[in-house]
C-alpha cells in the first residue's frame, strides 16, 4: 500500500516495538498451524521479494454503507487506490458460497459450496455452515483457493477465519490458519495479521486473509437502513485504521497491497413477507434445505414426485419462483452439480421462503437474492504498489478477485477458473502477461 506522510516519531517507534513483540509471540506461541499436505507445497523462498496482499472481508458490507458513516480509514484506501461502485456476488448472494468464490475465482456451481447449507446425494450428507465436521473436511471444497495456489508456488499464506481455510484442500492448508471463533475481537485479528507480517522472512506469509462478521449481524437484526448499521460501520473503520497504521509502520509497507471487500450486500425483509412451501404443497418425503431467500429440494430419483411438486409450486406460489435446476436464470451460473437440488425455489425480492417447521423470521435484513439486484452488491476498494491511484470503476463480478490477487503476488492462477484478469486490467500498475 502507499504510505502517508510520517506521523509522530515516538508513536512510530512504539508501534515498531509493539509489532516486534507480536512477531516474537507469533513465532514462539504458534499463531497458526503448519500447512498439512499429501503433496507438499513448494519450498518457501529465503529471499524477501515480491509484493504482499492483505485481503479483508467485512461480511455484509453493502456497496453504499461506507458513504453513510464517518469512515476516514476506508476513505484513505479509496483515495489512494481503487474503488468499485459495487462488487457483484455470485448466486446465491450468501456468505459461504461467495467467500469461497472470492478465494477460487469459480462460481458456486463449479466449486461446490452452493449455499450456506446443502445436500450432496453422493455423500448422503449435508454441509452446513455451523457443522464443524463438514466445514473442516476437504472433500466438500472444489477448485483451488488462492492460499493453495500460493503455497504450491512457494508463497506462504495465512488465514484468520476465511471460509474453507480450515480444511486440507488438495492436501494443503495455509501455513498459518485459525479455527473459527466468533469471540475473537477484531482488534486481535488485525494484531495477529500484523504479527504474521513481522515474522522473519522465511516464515513470513505474503498472503494474509482476514474475516470480520460485521456489519452482517447488525444488518440482519436491525435491517440495512437504520442508524445501527451506520454505527457499526464507523467502528469497523477504526479497525481498518488500526490495520493501515500497523502496516505503515512495517519495513515492507511500500510492498503491501490492501484489499477491503465484502461477500454481499443486504436488503430489507419484513417479518410478514415469508411464503411457506408446505402451505401450498405436500413435502412428505422431499428433502428441503431452506436458506431464507431460497430453498433447495431433493427428490432421490423420484421423477413423478418431482414433477408433481414442481407443477404445484409453479401454480400456487405467489412470491417465489420455482425452477428445475437446469432452467435457473443463465446469469446465475447455477445449473451444474448435484448439490444444487432438483428444484430451486427462489423468493421474490424482499420475500423469504421456508417451511412451517423451519426457523422463524422476525424481520430485519437479508441477502441471497439475485446478485444483480443493487442492494445485493458488496464493497470493493484496494490500494498498494500493484494498483493505480485515484481510480473508480464500475461494479464487477467477484469471480475476478482471485486472478487479481494471483497477479499481485506473481502467481500462476489455477487453470479453468471463471474469473478473468483482463476485467481488472485498467486498475493495475503493470499490465497482465499475455
Amino acid at each position: 500500500m502507499r504510505t502517508r506522510a510520517p506521523g509522530d516519531p515516538l508513536r512510530h517507534a512504539l508501534t515498531l516495538a509493539f509489532l516486534a513483540f507480536l512477531a516474537l509471540l507469533a513465532a514462539c506461541a504458534g499463531t497458526g498451524a503448519p500447512a498439512g499436505s499429501t503433496a507438499p507445497p513448494a519450498p518457501v523462498a529465503a529471499a524477501d521479494s515480491g509484493e504482499y496482499v492483505v485481503m479483508v472481508s467485512f461480511d455484509g458490507l453493502r456497496y453504499d454503507y461506507v458513504d453513510r458513516a464517518p469512515t476516514p480509514a476506508f476513505d484513505r484506501v479509496a483515495t489512494a487506490g481503487v474503488r468499485a461502485t459495487g462488487l457483484i456476488p455470485s448466486y446465491p448472494s450468501k456468505t459461504f458460497p461467495n467467500h469461497y468464490t472470492l478465494a477460487t475465482g469459480l462460481y458456486p456451481s463449479n466449486h461446490g459450496i452452493v449455499d450456506n447449507a446443502f445436500y450432496d446425494p453422493s455423500y448422503d450428507a449435508v454441509y452446513a455452515l455451523g457443522d464443524d465436521e463438514a466445514v473442516t473436511s476437504g472433500r466438500w471444497y472444489g477448485g483451488e483457493p488462492i492460499w493453495v495456489t500460493a503455497e504450491r508456488q512457494g508463497v506462504r499464506a495465512a488465514s484468520f477465519f476465511w471460509v474453507g481455510s480450515e480444511a486440507a484442500i488438495r492436501g494443503v492448508r495455509p501455513s498459518y490458519v485459525k479455527a473459527y471463533d466468533s469471540g475473537v475481537p477484531y482488534s486481535a485479528r488485525v494484531d495477529t495479521a500484523l504479527a504474521w507480517l513481522s515474522l522473519p522472512v522465511p516464515e513470513r506469509p505474503r498472503l494474509v486473509l482476514l474475516y470480520m462478521s460485521e456489519p452482517d449481524h447488525t444488518g440482519h437484526r436491525a435491517g440495512p437502513d437504520g442508524t445501527e448499521v451506520e454505527a457499526v460501520v464507523a467502528e469497523l473503520d477504526g479497525i481498518v485504521g488500526r490495520l493501515l497504521d500497523g502496516i505503515e509502520a512495517l519495513p515492507i509497507a511500500s510492498r503491501v497491497n490492501v484489499l477491503l471487500l465484502s461477500d454481499h450486500g443486504m436488503g430489507p425483509a419484513p417479518a410478514e413477507q415469508v411464503e411457506y412451501l408446505d402451505d401450498v404443497v405436500d413435502l412428505d418425503g422431499v428433502r428441503v434445505l431452506e436458506n431464507g431467500t431460497q430453498a433447495l429440494l431433493y427428490f432421490d430419483g423420484d421423477e413423478a414426485r418431482l414433477w408433481a411438486v414442481y407443477e404445484t409450486l409453479q401454480e400456487r406460489l405467489e412470491h417465489a419462483r420455482v425452477y428445475l435446476r437446469e432452467e435457473t436464470p443463465e446469469r446465475w451460473h447455477y445449473r451444474r452439480g448435484r448439490r444444487i437440488g432438483d428444484l430451486v425455489v427462489a423468493a421474490d425480492r424482499g420475500w423469504l421462503v421456508g417451511t412451517r417447521s423451519g426457523r422463524r423470521w422476525n424481520g430485519g435484513g437479508m441477502h441471497g437474492w439475485d446478485p444483480y439486484w443493487r442492494p445485493m452488491h458488496g464493497t470493493f476498494m484496494a490500494t498498494g504498489p500493484g494498483l493505480r491511484e485515484g481510480v473508480e470503476i464500475p461494479a464487477f463480478e467477484n469471480v475476478h478477485v482471485y486472478p487479481l490477487v494471483a497477479h499481485l503476488l506473481g502467481l500462476e492462477p489455477a487453470p479453468g477458473i471463471d474469473g478473468r484478469l483482463d476485467v481488472l486490467a485498467p486498475i493495475l500498475t503493470r499490465p497482465p502477461a499475455r
